[in-house]
């Protein structure tokens, strides 16, 4: 098994899939390609401080600071949510209206938001807490994506990995890190209100990214200081099973069509301190029926500090019904900040 690489666009960054069609995202700009990425037509910029926008068009500040569009979902309904400049912009019928600020960390992480099937929206809190001296928000909104509430709050985590919504159980999972004991992975029946633990405990259970299956929940493990592992959770019986090594902690994953799952590994360096002896390369994985894995293609981390970003691949919120692979490069040599169509080729 391999990839083949079909396409390149460089300074894009994949964000949302929805059936065929792509939104992606330039500094502060999103576009739409509805012709599977072979062409993208811009949708709208979104209205931050010409500063914002200035400074994300250099390379240096815009990974150092952050900038730009950190992470799309568009909703049954067409509206787009966007996180950028600390906040949660608003899209609908062409109007941007901003509703709402994060006063602690940049926003969610990509999996750290959703919509379920009722046309709810969510997101967890993530920023530092080294500490750990801050309850850890969920928030929900029932309007679509307008107003925002608080609707649990948790102790004795770091923070909120993922949000995700399972098109199969149609429930919510929820999960959380970083230790062994804030390590947990967890879903809701009912709209966010009870949470029901399926394992915790572990750096096993430590994810940013569930992928649903009709029989199995797979995830990777982000564990920068220790073997890692892609794992899947039994629905029928609820075991859990490792399913095999890999180099470097997994951030995310997604679906080519219904054929492969697919998974990608990030080089952190000593993001915890002494980190494992990982090979400097990101990696993806791929796998057909979910138990023999394959290294389809490796990066190595470009010649940049880590302070200026991970060496990692990056993965669409939504549905990709196609059986191509779509995802987007970032801090890694030859391929920095890249759009990438690909095929995987058995």
């Amino acid at each position: 098994m391999y990839l083949k690489i079909q396409e390149k666009i460089p300074n894009f960054v994949i964000q949302h899939m929805d059936g065929e069609e792509i939104l992606a995202s330039s500094n502060y700009t999103i576009f739409r390609s509805r012709n599977g990425g072979h062409t993208f037509k811009r949708i709208i910029s979104l209205p931050v401080p010409f500063y914002s926008r200035f400074m994300g068009e250099c390379t240096l500040f815009s990974r150092a600071l952050r900038l730009g569009i950190k992470t799309i979902i568009k909703l049954a309904n067409g509206t787009i949510l966007a996180v950028a400049s600390k906040q949660i912009f608003h899209i609908k019928d062409g109007e941007v209206s901003i509703v709402h600020t994060f006063y602690k960390g940049f926003g969610p992480l990509r999996k750290g938001w959703c919509e379920d099937g009722n046309g709810n929206c969510y997101f967890g809190e993530y920023f530092l807490n080294n500490k750990r001296d801050s309850k850890i928000r969920l928030f929900k909104s029932t309007d679509d994506g307008r107003f925002w509430n608080v609707i649990c709050s948790l102790n004795n985590i770091r923070h909120i990995h993922s949000v995700q919504f399972d098109p199969y159980s149609k429930n919510v999972w929820l999960c959380t890190g970083d230790k062994d004991s804030e390590s947990k992975i967890m879903f809701s029946e009912d709209g966010g209100e009870t949470w029901t633990n399926i394992a915790s405990g572990s750096q096993m259970f430590r994810t940013l990214s569930l992928t649903f299956t009709k029989k199995h929940i797979y995830w990777g493990t982000d564990i920068p200081t220790r073997q890692n592992y892609i794992c899947r959770y039994v629905r029928g019986d609820g075991s859990i099973e490792k399913l095999t090594q890999v180099d470097g902690p997994v951030h995310y994953s997604t679906t080519a069509g219904d054929k492969f799952k697919v998974f990608a590994t990030t080089v952190e360096g000593n993001s915890e301190g002494i980190s494992s002896q990982w090979d400097e390369n990101a990696h993806i994985w791929a796998s057909k029926d979910g138990i023999n894995w394959h290294d389809i293609i490796s990066w190595k981390k470009d010649l940049w500090p880590y302070v200026l970003g991970y060496g990692r691949v990056i993965f669409p919120n939504g549905e990709n019904k196609t059986n191509d692979l779509y995802f987007t490069t970032q801090a890694l040599q030859s391929f920095g900040n890249t759009l990438i169509k690909a095929r995987i080729c058995t």
